[in-house]
């Protein structure tokens, strides 16, 4: 018979009256996130466990998942800085062509200046030495004026070849005056394009050596996650103790939903709901996981309790761990679903690890509350939970034998991939 049909609670027993909920306020993944990070904080200092091994081998998955994480945020950060580097490169080879051309102009109009003020001098010298006499066929060829009066002819060509010499002149400064600013400023962009490049580069360079440390890291983690599962195989080849009652309420479920699934199909038990055993087990292992509660432990307290879901409280109330159901009443609370009834346990449970729980869900019932912080471990709730004196030794005792299935699970090879459902923040 459901042993948790006599059962009396403590303090949810008594009736509570209901309070007017209003629409609750979504949380976000981070603010659920926070909340179970701070649950599991709060949990008491653990035992030594024969499930230890599973735990051992979840820590260094999730090692191997953050450490996969980082290796592929590296390596994209890596690629960004190759590409970074090599547009860089391109912009600073560029610049150094530009360079190269304004050092060209600028060296042709230093030559082309040096060559016209050299005509420049030499038209000055020669008025000065000739008083202005030259011959008119030598200016012809600069200018054309009017020869009729040979002297004065002269005179007007040489005044315009003077004229016409210091404009060219004037212009090459300018042309030079053009093309040394040009050099400058392609100067100044290539000695940016440099440094640029250069510190692309280099950064290139330390994304490369965090990019290699990442991938250390996985590999390692990789190795280490093998070695934990050749542990966790040679465990299950050994003889498994009792699981001590001392392990506390608080923790993420160290077993899986096809552990916990496989266990019980494997027994006796005669459930009476339509909901299979695999739902079950995955919504104690995923809202376990959530809250930050041992959600396969609770499985075992729920077969206890319901003499494996197949008492009246499992198929008219969807409530599978005796909550509210006290000697003398009827029947438990009634919750609308059974993922809200075993979402109600682990709420239940919550209160009762701590003396302030917070919680990532709405609370299924506004009267889901224990005496507060009573019981951090599974033993505690020997005489509180229930009336009987051997209540977590029981608990403990269904725990163990899902903990020797899955050990013999492991030792066969079997259930070593098996999926562990993300903790659910949705």
């Amino acid at each position: 018979m459901a042993f948790g049909a006599v059962m009396a609670m403590a303090v949810v027993a008594l009736p509570a009256p209901r309070v007017t909920a209003q629409r609750p306020v979504e949380l976000t993944e981070a603010q659920r996130r926070e909340i179970l990070d701070d649950t599991l904080e709060r949990a008491p200092r653990a035992p030594a466990s024969p499930d230890d091994p599973f735990n051992v081998v979840h820590q260094h998955e999730l090692e191997r998942d953050e450490a996969a994480l980082e290796r592929l945020n590296a390596a994209r950060f890596l690629e960004a800085a190759n590409v970074q580097a090599f547009n860089a490169s391109l912009a600073q080879n560029k610049s150094q062509r530009v360079f190269e051309e304004e050092t060209r102009r600028r060296a042709e109009a230093q030559k082309e200046l040096e060559r016209e003020r050299k005509r420049l001098s030499d038209l000055t010298v020669r008025a000065f030495v000739s008083g202005g006499t030259v011959g008119v066929e030598e200016y012809r060829a600069y200018v054309s004026g009017d020869t009729t009066d040979i002297e004065g002819g002269r005179q007007l060509m040489f005044s315009q070849v003077l004229d016409r010499q210091q404009t060219v002149t004037d212009q090459a400064e300018r042309a030079l005056a053009k093309a040394r600013a040009s050099y400058d400023q392609a100067k100044s962009v290539l000695t940016l394009t440099t440094a640029f490049a250069t510190d692309r580069q280099q950064n290139a360079v330390r994304m490369g050596l965090v990019a290699q440390t990442a991938a250390d890291r996985h590999e390692k983690a990789i190795v280490e996650v093998a070695a934990a599962k050749d542990r966790l195989r040679a465990a299950g080849r050994r003889g498994v103790g009792l699981v001590p009652e001392s392990i506390a309420l608080i923790g993420i479920p160290r077993l899986n939903a096809e552990d916990l699934a496989g266990w019980f199909r494997r027994q006796p038990y005669r459930p009476r709901t339509s909901t299979p055993v695999e739902d079950f087990a995955r919504w104690f292992i995923e809202e376990g996981q959530a809250e930050g509660i041992r959600g396969d432990v609770a499985f075992a307290q729920a077969v206890l309790e319901t003499g494996g879901f197949a008492n009246d409280d499992t198929v008219y109330a969807n409530n599978f761990s005796g909550i509210g159901h006290c000697d003398t009443c009827a029947s438990g609370w009634r919750f609308p679903s059974p993922q809200m009834g075993v979402r109600a346990q682990i709420q239940l449970l919550k209160s009762y690890a701590l003396a302030s729980p917070r919680y990532v869900y709405p609370k299924v019932d506004a009267r889901l509350r224990g005496p507060a912080g009573c019981c951090p471990t599974w033993g505690d709730l020997t005489t509180v939970w229930a009336t009987a004196p051997d209540y977590g030794p029981k608990v403990m005792m269904i725990y163990t034998d899902i903990v020797a299935y899955a050990l013999a699970r492991r030792a066969a090879g079997q259930g070593l991939d098996d999926p562990r459902p993300p903790i659910p923040m949705g």
